[in-house]
């Protein structure tokens, strides 16, 4: 991809220009909305760092929610998986797909994060720099995608690629990182993360040609 075409990074203060959309897991998924309360539960800035831009710390409703999402991506998992519905018989499946609303109603930490305009914070203690990324790799975790980052300062982070959607700005601003780390500075991939995340041909491009910003 032409270097030339990725949105600029935005202002460490102002947040502008905000990014373009990044893609969704879910084509038509409604992401939530960032809860204005959770700012000062959330990862805070080091010094020298931009301020915040946005953050997530979901409520009771959002845990819960966040975790059906979760149970409903693994029944379309295995759906497709099995072409049908046969696998309803088989008890541990619903072992491993049913308890997930209730785990996240009880993690009360569950997706708390926090984004500058070249930082990302999970939790209390997760720390990257996204524009300056050595490694970006995707990987299939159960019945939800999870992404891989490590950054050149020796932070890194797994994370489901879901949780980072919660707040659609906050995922905007990792995505446009994770292209420039990608296509300016070389950071490593794998074949999943450059087909899922559309890092070859990302939403932005494809709204030029009138095409779909998400899958």
């Amino acid at each position: 991809m032409d270097t030339a075409s990725l949105p600029p990074k935005p202002d460490l203060w102002t947040g502008e220009p905000r990014p373009p959309r990044a893609p969704l897991d879910w084509e038509g998924v409604k992401p939530g909305r960032r809860q204005k309360a959770g700012i000062s539960k959330v990862m805070q800035p080091p010094p020298g760092e931009g301020r915040i831009l946005e953050w997530f710390y979901p409520d009771r409703m959002g845990r819960l929610m966040a975790g059906i999402t979760l149970t409903l991506i693994g029944v379309v998992f295995c759906v497709i998986r099995e072409a049908g519905f046969g696998w309803i018989v088989y008890w541990w499946i619903w072992l491993i797909l049913s308890p997930w609303p209730f785990v996240f109603l009880l993690t009360g930490r569950t997706g708390r994060m926090s984004a500058g305009a070249d930082w990302l914070g999970i939790g209390k203690g997760i720390f990257i720099k996204t524009y300056d990324l050595t490694a970006v790799k995707v990987f299939v975790d159960g019945a939800a995608h999870v992404i891989d980052m490590t950054d050149k300062h020796g932070g890194s982070v797994r994370v489901k690629t879901f949780a980072l959607q919660q707040n659609q700005e906050l995922w905007d601003l990792v995505y446009n990182g994770i292209l420039h780390s990608v296509h300016v500075g070389g950071a490593q991939t794998n074949k999943r993360a450059r087909d899922y995340l559309l890092l070859d041909f990302p939403p932005h491009l494809r709204n030029r040609q009138g095409g779909q910003g998400c899958r």
